[in-house]
């Protein structure tokens, strides 16, 4: 089974340059490996000095490269179904459509479907970690949205705003079937075939964002097994003027490894900047293999032998978490981010629940 490796976190070059490093590394380790972005390319054809397009190219031996157009993918799959549909929409050209939010995660995670048929390891550069926070909720949103409308778990909820009725019956399996859909692009994430590795950029303001923006990826059930700090200036640099930056960027570290002390602490060599193939591979060997960390599901539906939702929000700050009982939804708040979480089936229909930390888990019992 292919393993699946999505790079996100403090926005900067960082990102770009640890899935390449970890890319290079795993192919010169003798893996089939493939290097996927949705971001600009340009970076990514200096970084590696090859142009990267739609269409994978190699880039080394067993190191393949593609970057996502999603305006063009988009565009592809509107001209394909819209001879189906009515006027004024079947009027409309692909290129005249407005791009969605989190279209680009959507689409990479249709490539992605294809690629871990053919690779044994692939990594992609997701950049910063608001827009794939907000494309892994898209699921829960079709499905609130769905339950308005017409409800979809099991039979039309009472209130809808469209009754079943008076809808055709092939509307409402479609829907199913996007909601579906949608369900299983997210579990391609799912450990321990896929993980992500969070890059962490060495100073306090984006050290307090990944406080929030790590717990917020796992809220949505996807596991961060691994965290890549860089790009780091060499201990005792030459330059005496840059010891006070490295002395701070010590310190930094230090407090990274004690928040998330579970997980691997990588580091990311600044010489990777410099792009090429060696500089890169070098780093990425330097780096070691953020695949072999061990990850779990950051969601249960037990504690202690007892019915309950638990996630695991390392280095959550305390006070950031706020829990809304809507329904059968759990409504999760984590700073900016929130989730609408399905109770498990032993917890629907309660009244009240409790929440407590134990540590880095959230527990949601029965009050």
């Amino acid at each position: 089974m292919a393993k699946l490796l999505v790079y996100t976190g403090s926005p900067g070059v960082g990102i770009s340059l640890a899935a390449a490093a970890e890319a290079m590394r795993s192919a010169d380790a003798g893996k089939r490996t493939v290097l996927l972005t949705y971001g600009s390319t340009a970076g990514l054809s200096a970084l590696l000095g090859v142009a990267v397009g739609n269409t994978p190219v190699e880039v080394a031996p067993r190191l393949d490269a593609v970057a996502l157009d999603a305006r063009s993918e988009l565009s592809a799959a509107w001209e394909e179904t819209r001879t189906t549909l009515l006027p004024p929409f079947s009027t409309l050209a692909g290129d005249e459509l407005p791009q969605p939010p989190s279209s680009n995660a959507a689409f990479a995670l249709l490539r992605i479907r294809e690629l871990v048929r053919t690779y044994e390891r692939v990594v992609v550069d997701a950049g910063p970690h608001d827009p794939l926070i907000e494309a892994l909720g898209v699921p829960d949103n079709l499905r609130w949205i769905a339950r308005l409308l017409i409800g979809l778990d099991g039979q039309p909820a009472q209130g809808s705003l469209l009754p079943g009725l008076l809808l055709p019956p092939e509307f409402t399996s479609n829907l199913r079937q996007v909601l579906t859909e949608a369900e299983r692009l997210r579990s391609l994430l799912d450990a321990p075939a896929g993980m992500v590795c969070y890059v962490l950029r060495p100073d306090a303001a984006a050290l307090a964002e990944a406080r929030l923006a790590i717990p917020a990826i796992q809220l949505h059930g996807v596991a961060v097994g691994a965290l890549v700090a860089g790009p780091l200036l060499p201990p005792n640099p030459e330059d005496v003027r840059l010891a006070p930056l490295e002395r701070l960027q010590a310190a930094l570290l230090d407090e990274a490894a004690a928040l998330w002390s579970a997980r691997p602490l990588l580091r990311l060599d600044i010489g990777a900047t410099a792009g090429g193939h060696l500089p890169v591979l070098l780093a990425g060997r330097a780096m070691g293999d953020a695949g072999a960390a061990k990850v779990r599901s950051p969601i249960g539906n037990e504690y202690r032998g007892e019915p309950a939702l638990t996630f695991e929000l390392p280095g959550l700050p305390q006070g950031a978490i706020g829990l809304t009982l809507s329904g059968d939804d759990l409504i999760v708040r984590l700073g900016p981010y929130r989730r609408h979480v399905p109770l498990p089936p032993r917890l629907r229909g309660v009244r009240a629940v409790r929440a407590t930390r134990e540590g880095d888990l959230l527990v949601v019992r029965k009050r």
